[in-house]
Formats: structure tokens, sequence, C-alpha cells
């Protein structure tokens, strides 16, 4: 028999990631291409079309209007566009193209953007880490099945994003990293808790970059659409979204499944979002003393806690993976695997299993909190060597 190295066995672990993660995303641009009117570039194009148009953006009727005049039904009758206005005059290059040109256009520019993640994680992890093992890591993060189910949407933008506010900080640059986080306003519920774990870690230049640039996004809508139209937002969302929470891969939809009641998975929301503020406050040392620990955590426990959040958003779990890489990398990739081995055999056998998803990122979410123990006890461990310190400013020798 053939001995097969641990070179060899990596390269056949790569090969058949790869393989079923190319098979996801072909079934996923099969679909789009397909069923264009189920696609999700129906919502931005509608939002595109009537801001265009001058029409109003959050109502039912104009929306379903501009859906019809594309020649398209959607299953559910609608596919709205609830984000912001600066979304919808982003996508206009795209929106406003015929379906049978726009659909391709976007899947390419999604395909782009998708390749940015993956090379920009790569770059993250570890160096010294085979490149092999890095290639791996950053598809079984920024790549995971997760987010090849939904192949036409914009998590690896948001990713991007994610990972740059992350370098950011990583590099002193509070201000510019929370300017740059505020751009995951896109989704909110994406980093909702992100910003009691930045609060409670001391990090105001960043939530103050993050608050200049959340009215940056008030201003720029209200010129694009008029204070009227950014007060009718809220309600159209709720609307919207309440009544399909049990969609959801967190753990309020899990509540909305079990109460068959949207209104549990808010209720569920905000308790879940209440216990994320109260473990801010009690690791707020710690996470003063490594704010980078913050950001990744919030993200986590933003998407599980969540009531409308998609498989597609978990792409977000490769900021904690590359932040505890270089100490727990075995771990953080075995729970990448899980998401991956889950959103398979939730999507082509048994739909409910995807309900474990919330489960596997409370796992992650624990390694980070392990992680920001150790690191912090380690520095608390080694301060005695210098100190105390003589009031002339100079260390006393301990032991």
């Amino acid at each position: 028999m053939p001995r097969y190295t641990t070179k060899t066995w990596a390269v056949l672990g790569i090969g058949l990631y790869a393989a079923v993660l190319v098979f996801f995303i072909a079934r996923s641009v099969n679909g789009a291409l397909t069923q264009p009117g189920n696609s999700d570039w129906v919502a931005f194009a509608v939002g595109s079309r009537l801001l265009h148009a001058g029409s109003c953006l959050y109502c039912t009727g104009p929306q379903l209007a501009a859906t019809h005049a594309m020649g398209l039904y959607p299953g559910d009758g609608i596919n709205p566009f609830v984000s912001l206005a600066p979304i919808a005059f982003v996508f206009e290059p795209l929106g406003l193209l015929p379906p049978t040109q726009g659909i391709p256009a976007t899947l390419v520019v999604c395909g782009i953007l998708c390749a940015i993640g993956v090379a920009f994680t790569a770059r993250l992890l570890p160096h010294d880490w085979s490149p092999a093992n890095r290639v791996f890591g950053a598809l079984l993060s920024a790549g995971s099945l997760v987010g090849s189910v939904a192949f036409l949407q914009w998590q690896w933008a948001m990713l991007i994003v994610l990972l740059s506010s992350y370098v950011l900080q990583r590099r002193g640059s509070a201000f510019a990293s929370g300017v740059v986080l505020s751009l995951l306003l896109v989704e909110p519920q994406v980093m909702w808790l992100a910003l009691p774990m930045l609060l409670a870690a001391r990090q105001w230049r960043t939530v103050l970059g993050f608050a200049v640039g959340a009215v940056g996004w008030l201003a720029v809508s209200v010129a694009l659409v008029g204070p009227a139209e950014v007060l009718r937002w809220p309600g159209f969302v709720v609307d919207s979204h309440v009544g399909d929470a049990f969609r959801g891969m967190g753990l309020p939809a899990t509540a909305a499944a079990i109460g068959n009641s949207g209104t549990a998975a808010v209720w569920s929301s905000a308790l879940l979002g209440v216990a994320g503020c109260v473990l801010a406050y009690l690791l707020r040392d710690r996470l003063r003393a490594f704010p980078s620990h913050a950001l990744a955590l919030g993200v986590v426990l933003s998407l599980v806690a969540a009531p409308h959040v998609y498989a597609q958003d978990l792409t977000l779990l490769t900021l904690p993976v590359v932040l505890i890489a270089s100490r727990r990398g075995n771990a953080a990739m075995l729970v990448m695997l899980g998401l991956s081995v889950v959103t398979a055999i939730g999507f082509l056998e048994v739909p409910n299993v995807l309900r474990l998803l919330p489960e596997v990122e409370l796992v992650l979410a624990a390694l980070v909190i392990v992680d920001l123990r150790s690191l912090y006890d380690a520095r608390r461990t080694a301060l005695p060597a210098t100190l105390p310190t003589a009031s002339r400013g100079h260390p006393v020798p301990v032991g």
C-alpha cells in the first residue's frame, strides 16, 4: 500500500472540501439563474428602481409593482427591500439592469468579493502555518459552506469590512476602525452586541468613529429619500421580518418555531441581548486589556442572539477564527468544519439539523472567552516581575 504523508492528506482534504464547496456554489448560482423571482437580487433591484424613480421606498404596494414590472413573481409574494437607502443607491448599476443581465453580473461581483475575502483571511492567519493549512483555514472560515448556500448575497463584502476594521484596530487606528465598522449597518443585526462589548472595553475612539459613521448613514439616507421615509423604515422592517423570524439561524428563530410566533423571537432576542450586556460587564477588565476580543465576541453573540440572521451571515465568524488561530487554531477549525457539516446535512437532507448552528456558534464564543482569560491571566502573572514600582519610577526587584 502507498504511504501518504501529512502534506498529501492536507491536499486531499483541501480538494475534497473545495469540491463540496463548488457543488454548493453551483447549486446556489443555478437557483438564482433558473428561479430569478426568488433570488436575493430582487430585493436590492426593487430598492434601486424605486429610489431611481423617486417612489416610496418602504411601501408594500410600490415594491410589489416594481417586482412585477421586472416580470418576477417571488414564491412568497414579495421579496422586500428592507435596507437603508444608500444600499439601494450603491446597487443601482446592477439593480437597474434587466434580471437576465443583472443577476449574472451580480453573481460575478459576488464571486470577486468571495475571492478577496478568502485571500484576505489567508493573509491574516498565522504566518507559521504552512501555505496549505492557511488556504484550507481560509476556505473553512471565509469560504465556509454557510456562506455558499446563498451565493448572491453580500456576506463577503461585510466580511471584508469586518476584517478591515479589525486590522485598523490592531494597528492603533481606533477611530478609523469604528468608522469602517459602521458600514456593517447595512445589516445591523450582525454586530449589534459588538457595541456593548466595545463600551465595556472602553474603546471610546472606536465607538466615536462608529457613531460618526452612523450619523453619515442617516444623513445620506435623509438626503436620498427625505426624513419621512427614514422614519417609515423601522416599522417596515418589523412588519417584514417578525412574521418569518422562524427562518433565521439564531437562537431566537428556535424560540419562534417553538412558540409558533415571531414575537417570541423578538422577546428572546431582547433577553439574549441583556445577557450579552451583562457578560460584557463581567469581562470588562479582560476586554479592556484585549479589545480585539471584544469585537470578535460581540460579533459571535450578535449572530447567536439576533432575531433575523441567515446562514450566509455566519461567514462573519471568520473574525474570531483569525483572532484565536495562533493559539487555538485546531479547535477553531473544528468549529468551522462543524458549521459546514451541519449546513450540508441541513440543506441537503434534514432541515431541522440547521437548528444546531447557534449551538456550534456558542462553542466558538466559548473559545474566544477562554482565549481571552488565558491571555489576561498570563499578562497578570508576568506583571509581578517588575512590580511594585519605587517612588522614583524605577522597578523594584521581586523575589
